[in-house]
């Protein structure tokens, strides 16, 4: 498939050490030094600003992440919480979405306190991201029930830009993941 919005990286699918694409560093209330492919963000500015507007605050956690950013990440967390966490949670490098440039970890800023992660389970900007994110062209990337076919665990605030709005509307209504939806196409 030639189409970069489409690849699939995944711990079966290697991105090569040396991709590129057109990465532009992020404005983001978390933290000053993020980057994402340069669409990736303008449409999550968009989803941002719209999100905002129902009366919550969410901000770019994670974006581009190199090769050997990755790498230095996968280390840092194994030592923190171990081989079983880091197995379930975390691309070993080279198999991150994230070095593409086209998946973003958000999180809530929410009475001075920024809640990442599994800190924001069962709050409602989670179902709001979900049910608006195609708008922008984002699917929830590894999304509740498919833990089998990603191969990691539930991630509700990791986004996957795809571009295609219909395609993004498509995945989300048939309860999709990216995995099921390319083979889709195969076939």
């Amino acid at each position: 498939m030639n189409n970069k919005y489409l690849i699939l990286v995944n711990r079966n699918n290697q991105i090569s050490e040396k991709y590129e694409c057109e990465i532009v560093n992020c404005d983001s209330i978390y933290a000053k030094d993020r980057k994402l492919e340069k669409e990736t963000y303008l449409q999550f500015k968009k989803l941002e600003d719209f999100i905002s507007k129902k009366g919550y605050t969410i901000a770019i956690e994670s974006g581009y992440r190199s090769y050997d950013y990755q790498k230095k990440v996968w280390n840092e967390i194994l030592i923190s919480k171990g081989i079983e966490y880091t197995e379930k949670f975390v691309a070993k490098p080279g198999y991150s979405e994230h070095q593409t440039g086209l998946a973003v970890d958000f999180l809530l800023y929410e009475n001075g306190n920024f809640y990442d992660d599994v800190k924001m389970l069962g709050h409602p900007v989670l179902k709001l991201v979900a049910d608006n994110a195609w708008k922008f062209g984002f699917i929830i990337r590894y999304p509740l029930g498919k833990e089998k076919i990603t191969e990691y665990g539930y991630e509700p605030w990791h986004l996957r830009y795809v571009k295609n709005k219909k395609i993004a509307k498509y995945i989300k209504d048939n309860n999709l993941c990216l995995e099921e939806y390319l083979d889709m196409l195969k076939k």
